[in-house]
């Protein structure tokens, strides 16, 4: 199938031969995630990677995990079909060890340590910045692995518009409008969005449903404030009966459960303030609100009984709240120096109740400082520490450092970094019974990555090359048990993670962007020999834009990954091969108050593969959206 894929491409390539190309001028993009102030990217030590509002427009993805799906070092892990919980890793890191952010709030869950990014819808986002790599000076605990930033887009000039609405196979629907725009000092932007699904089997239905906001007033001396809100309701089916008479790993084809059901309902509120009142000092506060509500209810079945002789049904309700606070302060001398201090506090709460009911809470209080120097245009600089005190766990202290030359003349840039991580058990991992130990140890690790970028071809063609490694102690891992809820968490003890990263980038002709990029990790828990669970050790990613024509956009991307460890018990899960294609089509432009009316479609696992990036969750097979956008 891999050959069907690469000839579909060539005849792509060779239909486009015809048109000239010509040197294409690219903006380095301006991330703050890596930083907390705004840097050019190539004065990143970092590996940093951006999805920005363009790559969400053109490539139509319907949801937060498949805008992510892309980026290096990142692997998405979807439990079935549309709107079933999705997780990532970044770098063989696990999603507790990684930070989600929306505009600087985390949406982790309290309990699980994770955020599910099927609860995140993709509307009013204008990038997504994704930090590979420690970042626990800036952003403290559960950032081993590294950050990802949804920032919202706010208003702009004149009052906007965009209406969309797409259709597509099992029985999928969605249908989306934003608004946004400026007047005087104040901007404004709103989204709403509805998304269902029916899936592929009975119960395995979704429906997602959103509203988001931000507000911004421009204030004298370089000032500003930003309200922000995002609200999702996320309802499915979940048809993979976990418990049968069949106990054990789950069957490749599973076994069906006709009533378990789950809704979770997220709401994201932040509210920032910042002024810059001289040149050489700037000064911000964040605070930020995340609380989630997950419901499971799974009625008896009588069709299957429960093989343990307890009841095999465990309806709960799972409430968390996180509120946090942060000052910023940023003291620049000239253009070679800026130096920054914050505070952070946090309080998190966790309620589960349950046939196994629990609560808990925990604060942390955190400082940090960072250091940034800049040389003569070519040689970027930062150091950073912080110290932070958990309620639980007492006090830790991460250092992360990092530099960046760049030769202009070659194109060439040189890049490397390394950094301590700590990561506090969950409320789960400590409190939930039968899984739970109170004696856990948090875990530590150390990274450190090296990397250089080369532009050729005049800037068209662009190149990077990373390697990193990451060592760990105390990783927590499952551990099967024989009794409820069969595993528990352990510490594993010593682990690591290595490999490397390579990316190509080229704009081919004036009209053709090619992008690869290539993933090899190699992991491996010590004390077991054994890799990390599903964490693939090969992962490509190569996507073709091509515009034949001014109004028509035609994209293919292809993702492949292999084979996976899924358990001990379960063994390897195989990898696959997945095609995605799709374009969009410019049907009107500026009549009357339509400014553009568009036709998209997306095509996702073109050649029809079966395969589960969960074990035991399979995911869908060739399934497509077209869909009408109009922009007024």
């Amino acid at each position: 199938m891999v050959r069907i894929v690469w000839v579909l491409l060539l005849v792509l390539l060779t239909g486009a031969g015809g048109v000239a190309a010509q040197e294409t001028k690219r903006l380095e993009p301006v991330v703050v995630t890596a930083t907390k102030t705004e840097t050019p990217a190539a004065e990143l030590g970092a590996s940093v990677s951006v999805v920005g509002e363009d790559d969400l427009r053109t490539y139509h993805y319907a949801t937060v995990d498949e805008a992510l799906r892309h980026v290096p070092g990142v692997e998405i892990r979807r439990s079935g079909s549309l709107g079933k919980t999705s997780s990532l890793t970044i770098r063989g890191a696990n999603a507790n060890q990684i930070q989600v952010l929306v505009d600087g709030v985390r949406v982790k869950g309290t309990t699980t340590g994770q955020a599910d990014l099927s609860d995140l819808s993709p509307d009013l986002i204008e990038r997504i910045e994704v930090i590979r790599g420690p970042q626990s000076t800036l952003y403290g605990a559960d950032a081993i692995g590294g950050v990802i930033n949804i920032i919202t887009k706010k208003g702009r000039g004149p009052f906007a518009a965009r209406v969309e609405q797409e259709a597509g196979s099992y029985d999928t629907h969605a249908s989306r409008a934003t608004l946004g725009g400026s007047w005087r000092l104040l901007d404004y932007s709103l989204s709403g969005s509805h998304l269902e699904s029916n899936g592929q089997f009975r119960n395995d239905d979704s429906t997602q449903e959103a509203v988001n906001g931000r507000l911004g007033l421009a204030l004298p001396w370089d000032s500003r404030v930003d309200v922000t809100a995002r609200w999702n309701r996320t309802e499915t089916g979940l048809p993979v009966k976990f418990l049968s008479t069949n106990f054990g790993p789950l069957p490749i084809v599973p076994v069906i459960d006709v009533n378990n059901r789950q809704s979770s309902d997220t709401s994201v509120l932040g509210l920032s303030a910042r002024t810059r009142p001289v040149r050489w000092w700037e000064s911000q506060v964040r605070l930020g609100r995340y609380e989630n509500v997950l419901r499971f209810t799974d009625l008896p079945d009588p069709a299957d009984g429960c093989p343990f002789g307890a009841p095999c049904e465990f309806p709960s309700r799972i409430s968390v709240e996180r509120r946090e606070a942060e000052w910023l302060n940023h003291v620049h001398l000239g253009t070679w120096s800026t130096s920054s201090l914050g505070l952070e506090y946090r309080h998190e709460e966790g309620d589960n109740r349950s046939s196994t009911p629990f609560a808990s809470r925990s604060w942390t209080r955190a400082a940090f400082f960072q250091q940034q120097l800049r040389f003569f245009d070519r040689l970027f600089m930062s150091a950073g520490v912080r110290v932070e005190d958990n309620s639980i766990f007492g006090t830790s202290t991460t250092e992360r450092g990092s530099l960046a030359y760049v030769v202009k003349a070659w194109g060439t840039r040189l890049r490397g970094g390394a950094g301590s991580g700590f990561r506090a058990p969950t409320f789960n991992e400590q409190f939930f019974p039968g899984f739970s130990d109170p004696t856990l140890k948090p875990e530590e690790s150390f990274s450190y990555e090296l990397g250089v970028d080369q532009k050729l071809w005049e800037g068209r063609l662009r190149l990077g090359l990373t390697y990193f490694q990451t060592n760990y102690d105390n990783l927590i891992a499952l551990l099967s048990t024989p009794t409820f809820p069969f595993v528990r968490g352990v510490n594993a003890g010593r682990s690591r993670a290595a490999g490397i990263e390579f990316i190509a980038e080229a704009d081919l002709l004036d009209t053709l962007v090619a992008s690869l990029n290539y993933t090899y990790t190699d992991t491996e828990t010590l004390a077991t020999d054994r890799p990390f669970p599903r964490e693939p050790r090969h992962r490509w990613n190569l996507t073709l834009t091509w515009e034949p024509v001014k109004k028509l956009s035609l994209f293919t991307q292809l993702h492949v990954v292999t084979r996976q460890l899924e358990s001990a018990a379960a063994g390897y899960n195989r990898g696959h091969t997945r095609v995605d294609v799709g374009g969009s089509w410019r049907l009107l432009e500026r009549w009357t108050h339509v400014q553009a009316l568009d036709l998209t479609a997306r095509i996702q696992n073109l050649l029809d593969e079966g395969y589960a990036e969960v074990r035991g969750f399979p995911a869908l097979g060739i399934h497509g959206l077209v869909g009408l956008r109009a922009t007024f």
